[in-house]
């Protein structure tokens, strides 16, 4: 994620239990007595939860083929039954995800169980690095809901214990523990940190996400559900109007920033030369050294202002040209099976070819303007949130709005967040607090390609979640429970 931070293969902490006669000192390996020993090794531990994102980009952007937004394209056996909900438990994509995430929370894990009451490291230090790790636990059950909504807790007295077959925490049980570990990072963290680490910022604004995706649960009361978008409100006031997290002059620039991200990039991964990404790749045209999926269906294109600067920033039609310094390349009907190119995450180079060298935004402020806009339309009605969705609006060459209402705030998400895996999981919950009805939406032929129509079937509300992978739950031999409809 930043320069200075390279994948770390970070060794699994290894018990030995021997008889005495035959118990030796091993050589080269390490015990979780004897690695978290100085300010090195706890260094070494966080650059290990970071290079966790170097699986976790082959599987995180892929569930926006679930929306109206986006059409899969690609050659993954796996991918058009996610696209249509036809998947079941054993489908790759929901196993791969599931590992990932919770391979996220192991490594933070581990710093947690065994490092935080330890003195061998500088104050400074450790206090980062328990920031870091309380906010990619938080960040890892963050992704696990998302997907799969219960999903087991593991914690450092089940690291202890060694207890990892656990059966599902409820969601507000789950909704809690992120919060929790999202608290703490806050308290760890500064402000800010050294580019590319996680910072105050990072964990207030996914603090502002879990409040508006937690208040929008069905079995919450509606005075439960308004204390909820005010704590969303609240920590996403930590964001908006604070210059240090300030809104870009422009928007490209988000997306085309090399190893340091900008003011409004407040948790993001990268990309170079060394080591593709695979984030880049997916989106990327094949003619141009991409693996050619996931591209921009034509409702989402002809959603936007044709004068709205983001539209040409996101995606292009063909024979337009890319939004890219460089060469004036443009993307031919060959490259796309819908018509559309996405360009978020291809800059062109001045030979032609795609610059590898990207800073990809996983959060950034704009998206918690327009959070805490939402929060305060779903309270105080129309026009309440006006002022964070202009200030949003701001760069895109189109007027301020008035009196926004549910309509034009999820427009505005749509078109501000697009190709950022928000539209799905955002349909989803306003699915659930009836301000869409996705069953409509998803099965109108502007939210699908013509391939996927026979098929194409959302089902409420089984297909809120995922299942859990089906060889999560035979290998707990009963403990875990599959999630109900499945």
């Amino acid at each position: 994620m930043k320069n200075k931070i390279y994948l770390l293969v970070f060794a699994l902490f290894i018990f030995v239990s021997c008889d005495d006669l035959l118990d030796v000192s091993s050589k080269g390996k390490y015990t979780t007595d004897t690695y978290f020993l100085d300010d090195q090794s706890l260094i070494d531990a966080v650059t290990g939860i970071y290079g966790q994102f170097y699986d976790l980009d082959l599987a995180y952007p892929k569930w926006d083929i679930c929306s109206d937004d986006i059409y899969r394209g690609g050659d993954h056996n796996f991918d058009p039954a996610i696209e249509t909900f036809t998947f079941d438990a054993t489908n790759t994509q929901i196993m791969w995800y599931y590992q990932y995430s919770y391979e996220f929370a192991a490594r933070a894990n581990n710093i947690l169980t065994f490092a935080k009451d330890k003195d061998t490291f500088s104050t400074n230090i450790k206090k980062r690095s328990l920031g870091e790790a309380y906010f990619f636990r938080g960040f890892a059950y963050w992704l696990l809901y998302l997907a799969y909504g219960e999903v087991p807790l593991i914690k450092e007295e089940d690291v202890i214990n060694q207890n990892y077959n656990k059966a599902k925490a409820s969601l507000q049980e789950v909704l809690a523990s992120i919060e929790s570990d999202l608290k703490e990072a806050v308290n760890y963290l500064e402000a800010t940190e050294e580019p590319g680490r996680a910072h105050q910022g990072s964990a207030y604004a996914f603090l502002t996400q879990l409040y508006i995706h937690w208040s929008c649960l069905k079995e919450l009361s509606e005075s439960e559900q308004k204390a909820k978008l005010r704590a969303a409100i609240e920590t996403g006031g930590h964001i908006v109007g604070n210059p240090l997290y300030k809104l870009t002059d422009t928007y490209l620039e988000n997306f085309r920033q090399q190893i340091v991200g900008t003011t409004e990039t407040l948790f993001y991964m990268s990309s170079g030369d060394f080591r593709g990404n695979q984030w880049l790749n997916y989106f990327n045209p094949r003619p141009m050294g991409g693996w050619g999926f996931w591209f921009p269906l034509e409702g989402f294109y002809k959603s936007y202002d044709p004068n709205d600067v983001r539209r040409s920033c996101t995606m292009v039609a063909i024979g337009e040209p890319l939004t890219s310094s460089g060469a004036p390349e443009t993307i031919f009907e060959s490259s796309t099976p819908t018509g559309y190119q996405a360009v978020k995450y291809l800059k062109v180079n001045n030979s032609g070819n795609r610059d590898m060298n990207l800073v990809i935004p996983l959060m950034r402020s704009a998206d918690v303007y327009l959070l805490v806009a939402e929060a305060k339309i779903r309270l105080d009605g129309p026009g309440a949130g006006d002022a964070e969705i202009n200030a949003v609006r701001k760069r895109t060459g189109l007027g301020n709005v008035s009196n926004a209402g549910p309509a034009d705030l999820m427009n505005e998400r749509r078109w501000e967040l697009g190709c950022e895996v928000r539209r799905h999981f955002d349909m989803v919950r306003w699915d659930k607090i009836d301000w869409v009805d996705i069953v409509s939406v998803y099965s109108s032929d502007e939210a699908m390609h013509p391939d996927d129509k026979p098929l194409r079937k959302f089902t409420r509300p089984k297909n809120y979640y995922f299942p859990l992978p089906q060889a999560e739950i035979d290998k707990s031999k009963g403990v875990l429970i599959q999630n109900s409809a499945y």
